[in-house]
C-alpha cells in the first residue's frame, strides 16, 4: 500500500500545482488588461511619430533618468545642445522645441503617470487574488493531510479544526527572507520602471506604434512570468507548512521526501528524494519543499508502530468500547462534511466517529447525513469485488460527461450565471475542472487494481 499513499501524495500536490497555475492564469489577465491599457494610451503619442532623425539606443538611455519629471524637457534639451552637432540632433532639437511637440511630451508625462496608477491596480488586485488563493489552499492541505492519514490507518481519532489566525500566521511569514506581498510589490514596481524606460526609448528612438506595442507586450508578458513563478513557489511553502501542522496534529513525527521525478526535476530534490527527517527539524530550501523557485516535490508521513499506537489509543470509544474507524475508500468531500464542516466543534472527537460510523456501515443518528451509502458498504479498493470496481469506473466516467458539459454550457446548468461575477464563473469552472481530474485519477486507481488482478478488459 505504501506505493498508493506516495502515487496519493503526488496527486495532491500536483492538483495544488494545477490550482495554482489556475490562479496564475487569472492574475495573468490582469497584466494582459493592463499591457492593452498602455499600449493604447501610448498609442495616442507614437501613432504619428516615426521619426528618422533616430537617435542610438546608449544615447537614449543616457537621457533617461533626467526625463522623470514635469521639467526634465528642459534638461533633455539641455543634453541635446551639448552633444555634437549632427544633422540628425538638430532635426530633433528643433522638433522637442516646438509647441505641438512640447503637448506630446506632456501626454508622454500623463502616461508615465498613469504607467504608475495601473500597476499599483495590478499589485493591489494580484495581492488580492494571491492571499484567497493561498488562504483555500492551505486551510485544504491541513484538512486532506489528516484524512489522508485516517485513510491510510483507519482510525478515527479526534484533530483540531485549523482556524483563520493560524493561516494568518502562516501566511505572514518571511519564509524566503521576503514576505510575498512584498514581492508582488517589487515584481510590479520594477515591471512599471521598465515600461516607463521603454516608452521613453520608443520616443527617443522613433519605434512605431506597433514596435512599442511589442515591446511593452513583451515586458507584461514578463511580468506575468514572475507572478506565475512566485504564485507556484509560495503555493508549495503554504502547502507545506500546513501538511508540517497537521503531521504535528496527527503525533507523526517523521515525513518522508518525495521529488516529481522527470526529467524536470531538479538535481537537489533528486537526492533528497526518499529521505526521512524529523518534522521537528524540517526547514524549506534545506530537507522540506519548497526547495527552490518552482519546486514541486512534496512530502509523506512515516509512520512507525509507536505513532500508529497513539492513533489508536486517540480512537477509542470507552463508552463503546471500540475504535474510531474511517473506512479506506471515504472520500474526501465526504470527509469534510461530515468530520470538518459538519462538526461545529473545536475538537473533532473519537465518540462522535464511532457513533456514527460502525464498520463501514452509518448507524442511525437524530440528523440524516447526505453520504453515498454504497461507498460505506465498500471496503478498501484491494479488497472490493471486480464488479464493483467496474460499476464504480462507469459511474465516474458518466460524472466526468457531466463536468465537461458544465463546462460547455454552464448557462444551461447555472441558472444564475449571467448574475455571477467573472471570478465566481472562473472559480465554478476551476471547480469543475478539478473535479474532472479527481473522477480520472479514481477510474485510475481502479483501472490498475483491475489490471493486476488480469480482470481488466480496457
Amino acid at each position: 500500500m505504501s506505493d498508493y499513499w506516495e502515487k496519493r501524495a503526488a496527486w495532491d500536490m500536483y492538483e495544488r500545482m494545477a490550482d495554482a497555475e489556475d490562479n496564475a492564469d487569472l492574475v495573468a489577465r490582469i497584466y494582459r488588461s493592463a499591457s492593452a491599457q498602455i499600449v493604447f494610451s501610448a498609442q495616442d503619442i507614437f501613432e504619428k511619430y516615426m521619426t528618422k532623425h533616430k537617435l542610438s539606443k546608449a544615447e537614449a538611455w543616457r537621457f533617461l533618468n533626467s526625463f522623470q519629471d514635469k521639467d526634465s524637457i528642459q534638461k533633455l534639451l539641455l543634453e541635446i545642445k551639448n552633444k555634437d552637432s549632427g544633422k540628425n540632433k538638430q532635426e530633433l532639437l528643433k522638433e522637442l522645441e516646438a509647441p505641438a511637440y512640447r503637448a506630446r511630451i506632456e501626454r508622454l508625462q500623463r502616461l508615465l503617470q498613469q504607467v504608475d496608477t495601473v500597476m499599483q491596480n495590478v499589485y493591489q488586485q494580484e495581492q488580492r487574488f494571491d492571499t484567497s488563493f493561498f488562504e483555500q489552499l492551505a486551510e485544504n492541505a491541513y484538512y486532506r493531510t489528516i484524512y489522508n492519514t485516517q485513510r491510510k490507518t483507519g482510525l478515527g481519532f479526534s484533530f483540531s479544526h485549523v482556524d483563520q489566525k493560524q493561516i494568518e500566521r502562516v501566511l505572514r511569514m518571511n519564509w524566503s527572507g521576503k514576505h510575498y506581498s512584498k514581492r508582488i510589490w517589487k515584481n510590479t514596481d520594477d515591471l512599471a520602471k521598465t515600461i516607463k524606460d521603454e516608452l521613453l526609448v520608443s520616443l527617443l528612438t522613433g519605434r512605431t506604434d506597433r514596435e512599442t506595442a511589442a515591446v511593452i507586450t513583451e515586458k507584461f508578458g514578463g511580468g506575468a512570468i514572475a507572478a506565475r513563478r512566485l504564485i507556484r513557489t509560495e503555493s508549495c511553502f503554504f502547502a507545506s507548512e500546513l501538511t508540517a501542522q497537521a503531521y504535528k496534529e496527527c503525533g507523526i513525527k517523521k515525513y518522508r521526501y518525495m521529488a516529481t521525478l522527470d526529467l524536470r526535476t531538479s538535481k537537489i530534490c533528486r537526492e533528497l528524494d526518499g529521505e526521512v527527517f524529523l518534522v521537528s527539524e524540517r526547514q524549506a530550501g534545506k530537507n522540506y519543499p519548497p526547495m527552490h523557485p518552482w519546486c514541486r516535490s512534496t512530502t509523506i508521513s512515516d509512520i512507525d508502530d509507536e505513532t500508529l499506537s497513539r492513533m489508536t489509543r486517540a480512537a477509542y470509544n470507552p463508552e463503546t468500547g471500540r475504535t474510531g474507524k474511517v473506512p479506506a475508500n471515504m472520500t474526501y468531500d465526504e470527509w469534510y462534511q461530515k468530520y470538518v464542516k459538519g462538526n461545529t466543534k473545536d475538537r473533532v472527537g473519537a465518540k462522535s466517529i464511532a457513533k456514527t460510523i460502525d464498520s463501514g456501515i452509518i448507524k442511525k443518528n437524530k440528523d440524516k447525513l447526505k453520504m453515498n451509502l454504497q461507498l460505506f458498504a465498500e471496503s478498501d479498493i484491494k479488497n472490493q469485488e471486480s464488479g464493483s470496481l467496474k460499476r464504480a469506473i462507469r459511474k465516474y466516467e458518466k460524472r466526468i460527461k457531466e463536468h465537461e458539459e458544465y463546462l460547455e454550457n454552464p448557462k444551461a446548468h447555472c441558472s444564475d450565471w449571467d448574475d455571477k461575477m467573472t471570478c465566481e464563473q472562473e472559480g465554478l469552472k476551476r471547480h469543475w475542472k478539478k473535479e474532472i481530474r479527481n473522477f480520472n485519477q479514481a477510474i485510475q486507481d481502479r483501472i490498475d487494481e483491475l489490471k493486476e488482478r488480469g480482470d481488466y478488459n480496457g
